[in-house]
């Protein structure tokens, strides 16, 4: 139930339709100690037994409204949909959106907590309200998309007083029947160069960004992994200044609208020459370095968190960088 395909175990697996069902587990004291799980996309079980419950929600339920006077359409995704199933269903809709979000693995549940992105949009640029089920109150709520305190690959569901104790139970969306195509990437808009951007389709900019992630990333059917593993670091203008003085080179970089610096932790455990480490059988992927992966199907968590101690030491050794793990370590 994990993209890394790690062996693990836990105390008690629990599936889950409806809030009905959230309410009678609530009822019965069996939403104690709980994990919420969605795809298993960005989860790493670092030992081979979690004692807790994990909560898993099989609603693949979509409403999909009529378009307003503007084009907006409102679409209410079940927890339990399969993101990438989402982005393919709204593109041969025409519906723009989710696009540049293709092939990312996972659920709607845990997208909306995780706040995945890709090639220059992130799921929270589609989110208008997160419905959720309070496991330590039994009722229900709905957060807006401020409520819900979106960053970086971070979320309110991140920062709770009891960790786990807000199940989202679907999500709300706002996509668009007009044209939106979202080109901020490089590569994308140099797919799209010569077309007209009002000429292009939601599935074209689809297939465009499964083909940039097919040249990089390891298919999840055949290869173990995380997607991402690390951040990519956001540091002062001073520091990447100065760490271009120090190292005397150019270290690539993309501008905040804070003035701070993204700074690329691919191209920093690449240059820092972790390209070829390897502990047991957790690797790195050589066309993306950001990628650690279960070379063989044989890793164990323990090969996972060695290899990524490896890789932060060697980054802050060379470039005084501290990478974070985007991976949530169980």
């Amino acid at each position: 139930m994990t993209t890394f395909g790690l062996k693990a175990e836990c105390g008690r697996l629990i599936e889950y339709d409806t809030t009905d069902d959230l309410r009678e587990l609530f009822n019965r004291g069996m939403l104690k100690n709980v994990l919420p799980i969605g795809g298993g996309s960005n989860l790493l079980f670092t030992t081979g037994r979690y004692d807790g419950t994990i909560l898993h929600c099989t609603d693949r339920s979509v409403e999909t409204g009529n378009p307003d006077a503007e084009g907006m359409v409102t679409l209410k995704a079940a927890a339990g949909c399969v993101l990438d199933e989402l982005c393919a269903m709204t593109c041969r809709q025409t519906l723009w959106g989710l696009e540049n979000l293709s092939g990312i693995p996972g659920e709607a549940g845990g997208a909306a907590v995780q706040n995945v992105g890709a090639y220059g949009t992130e799921f929270k640029d589609v989110v208008t309200t997160v419905h959720c089920f309070d496991i330590t109150s039994g009722e229900t709520t709905v957060l807006d998309n401020s409520d819900c305190r979106y960053g970086y690959r971070d979320s309110v569901f991140k920062h709770l007083k009891n960790p786990g104790s807000l199940v989202v139970t679907g999500v709300t969306m706002k996509l668009w029947t007009t044209p939106r195509p979202r080109l901020g990437y490089a590569a994308l808009a140099s797919a799209f160069g010569n077309h007209n951007p009002a000429g292009l389709t939601p599935m074209m900019l689809r297939d465009a960004v499964l083909n940039l992630r097919d040249d990089k990333l390891p298919s999840p059917t055949l290869t173990g992994s995380a997607g991402s593993f690390f951040k990519n670091p956001v540091v002062s203008a001073e520091f990447h200044s100065e760490m271009q003085n120090r190292m005397n080179r150019n270290i690539p970089g993309h501008v905040l609208h804070s003035g701070e610096v993204k700074l690329s932790a691919a191209w920093l455990i690449d240059n820092a020459g972790c390209k070829s480490f390897k502990c047991g059988a957790a690797g790195v992927w050589q066309s993306q370095p950001l990628v650690l992966v279960n070379t063989d199907g044989t890793a164990t968590g323990h090969d996972v968190v060695e290899l990524e101690n490896k890789i932060r030491h060697a980054v802050m050794e060379k470039f005084g960088v501290d990478l974070i793990p985007e991976v949530i370590h169980i």
